[in-house]
């Protein structure tokens, strides 16, 4: 039946998510679709997470290929990924936090989507549900009505420009093409996270398909890479956002797109001047400077800086 199907290759990394990693495989295993390649990689996890992972391994079915990574310490989440990147042989890739879990239909989905998308699709993405610590479902990305029918308008096709300054995608519920990693090096290890940069970056020239299905169900952790975008004083991830945004003004091609672009730093000028982060906030203005043209709110926005610089708080080079 599945002979002719391609390969998808999943790939779940884990770093100390002991509590939550043998649901995530368990959710690989029941997926309706086949063929599956299942890579595990533990970034160096301190906590039994490796222990939990070695103990299912015998309870998951041969037709499902794995293979397995166990760091012998934390190398972060992009390196980790490039790893098993290396030894994926899939034609479609799924990256799966240890803490998430895929639907049954999931994968038969979006792998139905690209059979009748266009070459120039790279990326398949559907709705989540995004549930407490016990995968319980609270509500899904997208707005949807009392039907369960989507309520929003959900960017599809080139959505480069809009991926700049919306979160319009939920990065569980992407399935890409190898090949498309394969082009961009995998995801940029010099950062704290992957999703805005792998959208920047693949969106320049591929195309995104939605699919109008709930294939995932997201975790919210406390403590959770997202929610460090809102600790005092200077932050790795604003950091990361802000090497990202300085990648996106090089690829941008039209006025359209610095003015999109220019939403995002103005978004993290205020994130930054909210948290007492200068040292991330010139970086974003200096940026903002060079991409559009700055304007009295703009220049009020960056008194807090003067001020800052004039105490010595904004000594941190960037």
């Amino acid at each position: 039946m599945y002979d002719n199907s391609p390969k998808v290759s999943v790939i779940c990394l884990c770093h100390n998510q002991a509590k939550y990693v043998q649901d995530a495989l368990l959710s690989v295993v029941a997926q309706t679709y086949r063929p599956i390649e299942l890579i595990i990689a533990d970034d160096g996890s301190t906590d039994d997470s490796s222990l939990k992972i070695k103990e299912l391994l015998p309870k998951i079915p041969p037709e499902i290929t794995v293979k397995t990574l166990f760091l012998p310490q934390s190398i972060g989440n992009c390196a980790a990924f490039n790893h098993a990147l290396q030894i994926a042989e899939g034609e479609f890739i799924i990256d799966l936090a240890a803490d998430d879990l895929l639907l049954p239909e999931h994968i038969a989905t979006q792998v139905a989507a690209f059979q009748n998308a266009s070459p120039n699709v790279g990326i398949v993405f559907s709705d989540v549900w995004l549930a407490d610590e016990d995968a319980n479902p609270q509500k899904t990305f997208y707005k949807r009505n009392a039907a369960g029918k989507l309520a929003q308008h959900v960017p599809s096709g080139d959505i480069y420009a809009d991926l700049l300054h919306l979160h319009c995608v939920c990065a569980p519920a992407m399935m890409i093409r190898n090949c498309v990693l394969q082009e961009l090096g995998g995801y940029d290890a010099k950062l704290i996270y992957e999703d805005y940069d792998f959208w920047v970056r693949s969106s320049r020239k591929w195309h995104y398909l939605f699919v109008d299905s709930i294939g995932v169900i997201k975790r919210e952790i406390a403590g959770s890479h997202s929610k460090k975008m809102y600790q005092k004083g200077f932050s790795n991830h604003r950091h990361s956002t802000l090497q990202v945004c300085r990648k996106a003004a090089a690829l941008n091609r039209h006025p359209s797109e610095n003015a999109a672009l220019a939403r995002m730093v103005r978004y993290q000028m205020r994130l930054c001047l909210r948290h007492r982060d200068f040292t991330n906030f010139e970086g974003f203005y200096e940026l903002l400077k060079s991409i559009a043209q700055i304007g009295i709110a703009d220049y009020l926005l960056a008194l807090p800086l003067l001020f800052a610089s004039c105490l010595g708080f904004s000594k941190v080079k960037y």
